[in-house]
Formats: structure tokens, sequence, C-alpha cells
């Protein structure tokens, strides 16, 4: 299930698709009993800097922020060793998601931790997490489904408004961007562990969509590449809705703010109204 191999693109697809939903049926039931939970939002930017530093695919962070909820669920963590445990989520879903040649050594992340502790240290972090597992972390996120759902984010016979597509190919670029961006909200809010992957997947699709005023909102031949309804879909895509409200309310400009990034015109007028179809402009 490695990002190298793109399973998604190949002749397989939909076998391996249909597989990962079986998969995920299986995945850890997260009970947010962690003591330190209250945490979790400075943790999971914590990794995300990391990633970024990395250069980790989004599947990596993902999968480890997947693995740091569930094995926190499960432990008291003494707040000193928050950072190594990241690290140690973060080796494993490296080995198992990333190209050989992109795996850091465990010096490398030593130096992130000021050199702190042994090499060895990292080890034993990793094999503990592991060894919780029982060594078995093929488990698929929301950002394995999204590469697949992805493909059908739009279609030729979709519009805008009502009104034909404008400019396919640059409604596309926007379509990632703000997958990109929901895909991002979904592993900071731990609420959306109480959905399976392949919803938080759909619903960042079909929020993506409201977003550019893409209409239908849920397209067929979306519903029948995720065997989801927009019915099924609507409590995800609501709280996705009202992260991106929140974000737009907030004025957020940062480069990690998506939409502001993609769009700086970027307006909401209504109930979790879409971005102005106006915004969709190169400058």
């Amino acid at each position: 299930m490695t990002t190298e191999e793109e399973w998604w693109i190949g002749s397989y697809a939909k076998d391996i698709h249909h597989h990962l939903r079986l998969k995920e049926r299986s995945r850890f039931i997260f009970r947010g009993q962690s003591p330190q939970l209250h945490l979790r939002k400075n943790m999971i930017e914590w990794m995300d800097m990391v990633c970024q530093k990395m250069e980790f695919c989004t599947t990596v962070q993902h999968l480890a922020v997947y693995l740091l909820d569930i094995f926190m669920d499960n432990h008291t963590i003494h707040n000193d060793h928050l950072h190594m445990v990241i690290i140690g989520c973060l080796t494993a879903a490296v080995k198992l998601e990333e190209r050989d040649s992109l795996i850091p050594k465990n010096s490398d992340f030593n130096i992130l931790l000021e050199n702190k502790y042994k090499l060895i240290e990292f080890v034993h972090v990793e094999i503990y997490v592991l060894n919780f597992f029982n060594w078995d972390i093929l488990y698929p996120t929301a950002a394995h489904f999204a590469e697949y759902y992805a493909l059908y984010a739009l279609h030729q016979s979709d519009s805008l408004s009502d009104k034909p597509l404008p400019n396919y190919e640059l409604i596309k670029i926007y379509i990632r961007k703000y997958i990109d961006y929901f895909l991002e909200v979904s592993i900071i809010d731990p609420i959306f562990n109480n959905f399976y992957p392949s919803v938080v997947a759909a619903s960042c699709i079909a929020s993506t969509r409201i977003c550019l005023s893409i209409t239908p909102s849920w397209s067929e031949q979306l519903l029948n590449v995720t065997c989801y309804k927009y019915l099924q879909l609507k409590p995800c895509i609501e709280i996705l809705m009202k992260a991106l409200d929140l974000d737009l309310s907030s004025g957020c400009s940062s480069p990690e703010c998506y939409p502001s990034r993609a769009s700086q015109c970027s307006v909401t007028s209504g109930n979790s109204s879409p971005v102005s179809t106006n915004c969709i402009v190169i400058t």
C-alpha cells in the first residue's frame, strides 16, 4: 500500500478499493480517553512540521496520526516522551508508505529533538508501537481513499453553478487544493475518527465540489465509485464545512490555509455556503 505503487491508477484499483473498504472495518475503536488528548492539536501540528521538513507524503502523516491516536488512547504517556512517541509512529508509517530512499535515519529525527536521545531509544519506541499493533499497521486512511476518489472528483459533464465548466484544467487545480485542505482538517480534529476513512475521503470530495459550486454536488459517477449516497456523507460534510467557515471567518491567510491560498477572495454566505465562483481565476 505504498504511495510509490499508486494502486489507485492501476488495473486492479476496484479490487484493491474493495479490499481496503473491508480492512477499514477492522480498525481499532477510538475512545478519546487519552490523558493527553488536550495536547493532541499541538502534537499533530508538530508532526505536520516534521512531515513537511522530511517531505513525507500525505499518506504517511495520516497513517502516523491514526497510529498515534490509537496508541495514546491505550497508554498513559509521560509528557516528556510525547515527541518520541510521535517519531515512533512516523517511523513505522514512513517505512510502510515511502520509498526506501526517502526513509530518514534515526539520527535525522534526533536532530529535531536536539539530540536528546540515544539512537537505540528510537528503535525501542518503534518496536513498542509495532508490538501494540501486533506488527499489523496496514490500515487504510482517508488519504489512501482520497487519491482514488480524486480521480473522479470532476467530470467534463459537470457544471459550474449549473453552467458549463469555463476552464476544466484550472478547476482541477482548485479541486486538488481543496481536497488537500479538507484532508488536513480531518486529522486535526479527532472527531473524524468516528467515521470510516472512506467516508471522510468521500466527504472531502463532496465538500470540495460544494465549495467550488460544482453541480451536482455528488454525481452518479462518484456514487458508483465510492458506493456512498450523499445523505450517508452529510454528517461528515457538515463538520468539514464548519471547519472551513471557521477558517474563513477568522481571516486565516497563512500558507497552511489551502482555500485562502487557492483563492484570496474566498467568502461565505448563508449556511456553510460555497466559495464564490468569482474566485476561480488565475492571477
